[in-house]
């Protein structure tokens, strides 16, 4: 590859994100949906949330994260969807194979975002553009006409992706070098990427209120602000720098949470199902060749009053808990220190509470080349309960009859039956490979 320097009036990268992406492959597979308010749920209750919301949603101010209760009360005709992950999925893999005809994917953000490197016969601003025409173009035409994506192009990654977000839907924005600091004068702190409600506190604390105070401090005082040199990376991007986060390429930690559902909402439904995501993220750990050495239990309570003492016990409104043990993949004895972990929690105050949400994640993961047994673990004993036998071949067995057979013919976790009834984990951040549905 041509490594030419960028022009200040060129463009270095073209950042895709699609538009209200679970709706939008709701409404592309089920025509009746098309121009109508819709929105995604994880489940069919007045009690939860959108996960999504159509354009025609979003005109009555619905959005991600609102509740179904008060978006119903905004919008009469509003048509709930439950979501479908596995769709969204393929569709996400459709949508690669789209752009790919056009430019080659560098990265996958997200399952609705992916970012391009351009070449530089592809960096002039016009050329750019034409290109992501043609992409819009190709998703159109081999993927859907209801899938649309708003397109940002910039010096790097990090300026493509708030330019993405600055025209949606079916938007187009340049930033160039020569455009910068003005470009982003328009946003507020809170729409650049990287600056959360809780992140915006930092430079407010420190006298920036808006984008033109932001592009006006020197990188010194952002290294004081964000407490070290992600502050001056930080800066740098802000100004047009082509600069990434350097990475091992390593996974830290491989983790699953879910929302609920109303007739689990109790300590012990919370603690059943918890076991169904630990069986997954198990499978996931012998996938990726991995081995764990670290548990990690958290539950989500429902804000009420019932719960408001909560905070006076963990400063949040939520319990966790965590496990140390020498390096495994087995389900069975993660299951057996998962068990130990819920001991705290099923007594007094939370044992009266209600759950709305609980997560598993294994952290301190290893490479299979790199794992390495204890010599010194205890054989028979962990607390004051035996350890259940090594099922090494168990679990690679139970994987393999899945695999030939289809998910949930046989699992750790949940009844057969109840697995088979759940219909994925939100395909958010993390694209799921295609064996986990």
């Amino acid at each position: 590859m041509n490594n030419a320097p960028l022009q200040d009036n060129q463009v270095g990268w073209l950042l895709l994100d699609l538009n209200s992406f679970f709706a939008s492959c709701e409404q592309q597979e089920q025509p009746h949906l098309r121009g109508k308010p819709i929105i995604i749920v994880p489940m069919m209750s007045d009690g939860t949330c959108a996960i999504a919301a159509s354009y025609e949603a979003k005109k009555f101010g619905i959005k991600t994260g609102t509740k179904v209760y008060d978006a119903k009360q905004r919008c009469p005709d509003l048509i709930l969807v439950q979501a479908r992950h596995k769709i969204y999925t393929q569709y996400h893999h459709k949508i690669i194979a789209a752009v790919e005809c056009c430019i080659p994917v560098e990265k996958v953000l997200s399952v609705d975002e992916m970012a391009c490197r351009l070449e530089p016969q592809e960096r002039h601003v016009e050329v750019a553009k034409d290109l992501a025409h043609k992409i819009k173009r190709v998703i159109s035409e081999q993927v859907g006409e209801c899938l649309t994506c708003s397109i940002g192009l910039a010096p790097n990654m990090f300026l493509a992706k708030v330019a993405s977000d600055m025209q949606k839907p079916n938007g187009l924005t340049v930033i160039t070098k020569n455009d910068l600091p003005h470009a982003l004068y328009k946003l507020k702190l809170i729409e650049i990427c990287g600056i959360g409600r809780q992140m915006e506190k930092r430079p407010n604390h420190a006298g920036i209120w808006t984008v033109p105070d932001l592009m006006a401090t020197p990188r010194g005082q952002m290294r004081l602000i964000w407490g070290g040199a992600h502050g001056v990376l930080f800066h740098e991007l802000l100004h047009g720098a082509d600069l990434q986060l350097p990475s091992s390429g390593l996974t830290k930690s491989m983790s699953h949470q879910h929302v609920l559902e109303p007739k689990l909402r109790t300590m012990a439904g919370a603690m059943d199902f918890s076991h169904h995501l630990l069986a997954k993220a198990a499978e996931r750990l012998r996938k990726g060749e991995y081995y764990c050495s670290r548990l990690v239990l958290h539950v989500s309570f429902k804000n009420n009053e019932q719960n408001s003492e909560i905070n006076q016990w963990g400063n949040w409104a939520g319990w966790g808990n965590e496990t140390s043990f020498p390096e495994t993949q087995e389900t069975n004895y993660l299951m057996h220190r998962l068990r130990e972990l819920w001991q705290d929690a099923m007594r007094p105050p939370y044992i009266q509470m209600k759950p709305l949400k609980v997560g598993v994640v294994l952290c301190g993961l290893v490479p299979k080349e790199a794992h390495q047994p204890d010599l010194f673990a205890p054989p028979e004993k962990v607390f004051e309960r035996p350890l259940p036998r090594p099922t090494a071949p168990l679990n690679h067995l139970v994987d393999e009859i899945n695999a030939r057979y289809g998910r949930h013919t046989i699992s750790f976790g949940m009844r057969g039956s109840e697995a088979k009834k759940f219909t994925g984990h939100a395909a958010f951040q993390r694209v799921p490979d295609e064996w986990e549905y």
